[in-house]
This record gives structure tokens, sequence and C-alpha cells, in this order.
């Protein structure tokens, strides 16, 4: 599979979706999950601890996936909106991260990552041929064509 970035902002793609699946039933597998993900202070953060904090602290991510594929074929392609969010530090003896995904329905997922406008968004496509890109470009144009009716005004942009 090759991977492309996609420059669709994910909010545009997580309300079509929202649409799209309040119109009619999906021909799209539709996933989305939470994840958390520890990693290493950066030199800002960890220049006031001593060495043994710094090994003791680790910097948590919460991670928000939406993974769209075509229902027939779900190997052909995959669009994935990817929202990180850096939720800060966290000791030994804090609570414990929940370990492993945790599926979350789209509403969910865009409340809790597209409309509190958390972290750093990014869109992508994985297409296992050209063919496959070309289908799932289909589906991206029908997103940027939005033919959803909002009162929000909203539409490609």
């Amino acid at each position: 599979m090759e991977t492309y970035p996609i420059d669709i902002a994910a909010e545009q793609v997580v309300q079509w979706l929202l649409d799209e699946s309040r119109v009619r039933p999906f021909d799209l597998l539709v996933r989305a999950t939470r994840s958390y993900q520890a990693g290493e202070l950066t030199g800002g953060e960890s220049a006031s601890l001593g060495e043994e904090e710094r090994n003791e602290v680790s910097d948590i991510a919460e991670v928000g996936l939406i993974e769209v594929a075509p229902r027939r074929k779900p190997s052909q392609w995959i669009l994935r909106v990817r929202v990180e969010d850096d939720i800060g530090p966290r000791l030994p003896e804090d609570e414990p991260v929940p370990e492993g995904e945790e599926e979350i329905d789209l509403q969910t997922f865009h409340k809790q990552f597209i409309a509190a406008d958390r972290g750093i968004a990014e869109v992508s496509l994985d297409a296992e041929s050209p063919a496959a890109k070309a289908q799932a470009e289909r589906v991206l144009e029908a997103i940027l064509t939005d033919r959803h009716q909002r009162g929000t005004g909203g539409g490609a942009g």
C-alpha cells in the first residue's frame, strides 16, 4: 500500500461522515477509536526535572482515529483521520493510562476531537493500486462537494 497525504480538513471529513450516516446506510466501513500513547518528555518539559524523575515521568498523548474503507473490498484503500492531542506528563503513581484501542462512535469522535478543536489532525489515504486510489478519490470528491444541507453555512473549504 502507498500512503498519500490528503489536503482536506479533518473536520470536513468527519462532518460529511456524520451527515451521510443520517441520509442513508453507508456503503463504507467506518471505525472510530481512541487510544493513549506514552512517550518521552520534550526538552523544555524535562529541563526542570532530575535524571531519576525524567526516567519515571512520561508524556501522554490521546489519539483519535477514524478509518474509512469500501465495504466490498476493504483492503483496497483506507482513508484515515488521525487526531493526536498531547495531554501532558504522567507520573507512575498517577491513574493508569488505558491500554489498547477503545472503539467509539462517530458522534463521540466528533465531540471529543473535532468540535473540541484538540490536537493536531491529519488526513491520509492508503491505496493498494492506482485503481484503488481512483476509487477512493471519488469518495474524497463527494466529501469536497458536500451535497448535504446544513444550517451552519458550512461547505467545502
